[in-house]
């Protein structure tokens, strides 16, 4: 086994070493823009620094960040620091013949484009230290600085082999919409367990709230206490007040575990494969959802016009509003999810039940108790009350039998309504422009209209962590 283990792993380091040609191009460009910001820049007490995987030589092969950090004195203005990184970011494109965009992170920042190139440049506060930040993105040049200081070469390699594993297997991604393992978090990785075979083996042991402090920087139970609820925690080594898998959802660290566990008794080469999502037939869809013998409601609105670490967020928190309505007026929840092409917005319900009997009972204090039972019994006055293994209990008549009519009422409210029952505010905008829920055969309307929704449907009905 373990020399199938290290063939499959010298030819996925094939796949992800930059070859020659790439490296040369891609050094090149980097100097072609250093030299633009240079002319652009002249005069400004601004120092340009590349950060990302190309500055730590960990990128893979067609696939490379190129970030430049526009470094300001830590006392310059916030709106100054904007405003002239903004200008000098857009030259430093434009004078190379190259578009840009501006993007969103705590500040703007330009995304330029140069041929098939994407370069992203950021302005910073060159800060002392990385526990003074004044802005989130201030920490990165520590970050590049302590990889730098601490990866080999052979090391750099083993990095790839990670991230083209996490790539494969579908969870790598730092953003918020994927919640897997940035470019970063796979560097520490690496160097804490030397070699992707060695972290592999310790992977395969892990379990949620795994723990892993490279510097020493702090006892266990304090980070167990600050932390609590992360599935994985690496203190960053250069702010031990952060997190470094802060972003990792319980379920990609769970997929992690068990695709390390997998290719270490089955090693293939198909792991650090892309794969290609293929779209189910529509019949094969609707066999599997009628062989759930559940109901399932899918509510769609339009995706609000936002930047996606935005959106997913209130998305995920929106799916859990809908289930605790749904589950304080009775009804069952399973499962649920969310999906969204950038365009449109569904979440997906799954209720072991639809609908409910036209009786409701609530269970009431102990007939021990005197206040408790003066309290329930003047709020149920004038219903049928009754007693069971000493507890009160009180009968009547349920608001909604039907989960649709539940769903509806709330839907409908007015915008201000929604927001304040807990609905974003971005996406309560757009539910009061317009909403729509399918259920039973409108569903199979949205599988028709949408293939990249069968994808994830399929994918949700053969989800699967063990």
């Amino acid at each position: 086994m373990e020399e199938v283990l290290h063939k499959v792993l010298n030819k996925a380091l094939k796949m992800s070493i930059p070859d020659e040609e790439e490296r040369k191009i891609t050094d090149n460009l980097c100097q072609k823009i250093l030299e633009s910001f240079q002319k652009v820049a002249a005069g400004f007490d601004i120092r340009a620094m590349f950060c990302g995987s190309v500055a730590k030589g960990t990128w893979l092969a067609k696939n490379k960040d190129i970030d430049m950090f526009l470094l300001f004195n830590e006392r310059t203005p916030r709106k100054e620091l904007e405003k002239t990184g903004m200008m000098i970011a857009k030259k430093t494109i434009t004078n190379l013949w190259g578009k840009y965009e501006i993007a969103y992170s705590e500040h703007p920042y330009v995304r330029g484009f140069l041929a098939d190139h994407r370069v992203e440049i950021v302005p910073a506060y060159d800060v002392a230290s990385a526990e003074k930040i004044k802005s989130a993105v201030d920490r990165t040049p520590y970050h590049v600085r302590y990889v730098e200081n601490r990866i080999t070469e052979n090391q750099a390699n083993e990095v790839r082999l990670l991230k083209k594993f996490c790539r494969g297997i579908g969870v790598y991604g730092s953003d918020l919409k994927t919640e897997g393992f940035s470019g970063y978090l796979c560097e520490l990785l690496i160097i804490e367990y030397e070699n992707f075979e060695n972290l592999l083996k310790e992977v395969s042991n892990w379990n949620p709230g795994e723990i892993i402090d490279m510097e020493h920087q702090q006892t266990k139970e304090k980070i167990m206490k600050k932390f609590h609820g992360d599935p994985l925690v690496v203190i960053d080594p250069v702010d031990r007040n952060r997190n470094v898998a802060s972003v990792l959802s319980a379920e990609k660290f769970l997929l992690f575990v068990k695709k390390c566990r997998e290719f270490l008794e089955n090693p293939d080469i198909e792991f650090f494969e892309e794969k290609k999502r293929s779209v189910p037939e529509l019949a094969e869809i609707r066999d599997e959802m009628g062989h759930r013998d559940t109901k399932f409601f899918m509510i769609k609105f339009r995706a609000p016009v936002t930047q996606e670490d935005v959106m997913w967020p209130q998305l995920r928190k929106f799916r859990r509003r809908i289930t605790d309505l749904l589950e304080d007026g009775d009804f069952k929840v399973m499962r649920s999810d969310v999906w969204s092409d950038g365009i449109k917005c569904i979440v997906v319900i799954e209720l072991l039940n639809e609908e409910l009997p036209n009786i409701q009972v609530r269970e009431g204090p102990s007939i021990f108790d005197k206040q408790g039972t003066l309290g329930f019994l003047r709020r149920y006055e004038g219903y049928n009350v009754f007693v069971e293994n000493n507890k009160w209990f009180v009968e009547y008549s349920r608001r909604h039998r039907k989960a649709l009519g539940l769903l509806e009422e709330f839907l409908n409210n007015e915008e201000g309504t929604l927001r304040e029952s807990g609905v974003p505010k971005n996406l309560a905008r757009e539910i009061k422009e317009k909403v729509e829920i399918f259920r039973d055969a409108g569903i199979y309307r949205l599988f028709r209209r949408y293939e990249n929704f069968r994808v994830f449907m399929k994918e949700y009905l053969h989800k699967n962590l063990v």
